[in-house]
């Protein structure tokens, strides 16, 4: 006669438990058929002078002739026995280097991105896809739905000048899991040969708090650097040197905006996409 109330109080919990674990399950993206998707538009500004760019002294680093040999198109002076790095860069009063994402959309669109694809040149890290080559995004593997997204490093730095490094300048990509001030190691690997590359695997337990991002820097020159927003959804875009961007094929709703930057942050603000119709955001850092 006691056996009854124990086994309606462990069904009750599994039931509990169960609601819990379609709860999570809802939150993964699918995709599906958009029909008469509206559209995000908009820009990014900064308001006030462009602050001072980061400069670091070649001699202070491994391969410093190598690396002082070929400047920057985006970095005017690099080259010159330093690396001057503008990570805040303005254009007409627009800031690029920005990703603006829709943080809570769970069905739409294809992802056309799952791999996150990343060069070692001229002793920089360079991000590829985009219209910025120091910040893009990586697919959140928990979240997006899709199965193995990959962040890869290439190296294609050689100093035929050196025979220590004919073969390759070496560079150790160290990839981190930023969220505020606390960094944390998900990889950190070699790449001593021009060609080589390190694909890893992107974790379930990667940014598993909202607004982390990843960021990639070589333990060899620290001023190689790149930065990389993890999305759940396709509902992003890179913003443009002046800071425009255009994301499509958005179901209709009401959603979250997030705009980043890796040095200056999170802005977010809310919108309605009508069907077919066009939608505005702005944010002003």
């Amino acid at each position: 006669m006691k056996l009854f109330p124990k086994l309606l109080s462990v069904t009750v919990a599994l039931s509990f438990l169960s609601v819990g674990f379609a709860s999570a399950e809802s939150e993964t993206y699918t995709t599906m058929a958009v029909s008469g998707g509206g559209t995000l538009t908009g820009k990014v500004s900064f308001k006030g002078a462009q602050p001072a760019p980061e400069k670091f002294e070649f001699a202070k680093f491994p391969q410093p002739n190598f690396c002082s040999k070929v400047g920057s198109d985006s970095e005017p002076g690099s080259g010159k026995g330093f690396r001057i790095r503008q990570d805040v860069k303005v254009t007409g009063g627009g800031l690029g280097d920005v990703v603006v994402y829709i943080t809570d959309i769970t069905k739409g669109k294809e992802f056309k991105q799952t791999e996150t694809a990343i060069t070692a040149e001229n002793c920089q890290f360079l991000i590829q896809g985009g219209p910025s080559k120091a910040v893009g995004v990586v697919v959140n593997a928990k979240k997006s739905g899709v199965k193995d997204p990959i962040v890869k490093v290439t190296n294609m730095d050689a100093d035929p000048s050196d025979p220590k490094t004919v073969e390759g300048v070496l560079h150790n990509p160290h990839g981190y899991d930023i969220k505020d001030k606390i960094s944390a190691t998900i990889f950190n690997k070699p790449v001593p040969k021009k060609g080589q590359s390190i694909s890893e695997k992107v974790l379930k337990t990667w940014f598993k708090k909202d607004d982390s991002f990843l960021k990639v820097e070589c333990d060899q020159h620290n001023y190689m650097n790149v930065w990389a927003l993890p999305v759940s959804n396709p509902y992003y875009a890179v913003v443009n040197p002046d800071g425009t961007f255009n994301i499509d094929q958005i179901p209709a709703g009401t959603y979250e905006v997030k705009a980043f930057h890796p040095k200056l942050g999170f802005k977010s603000t809310k919108i309605e996409v009508k069907a077919s119709a066009a939608t505005t955001a702005n944010f002003d850092f």
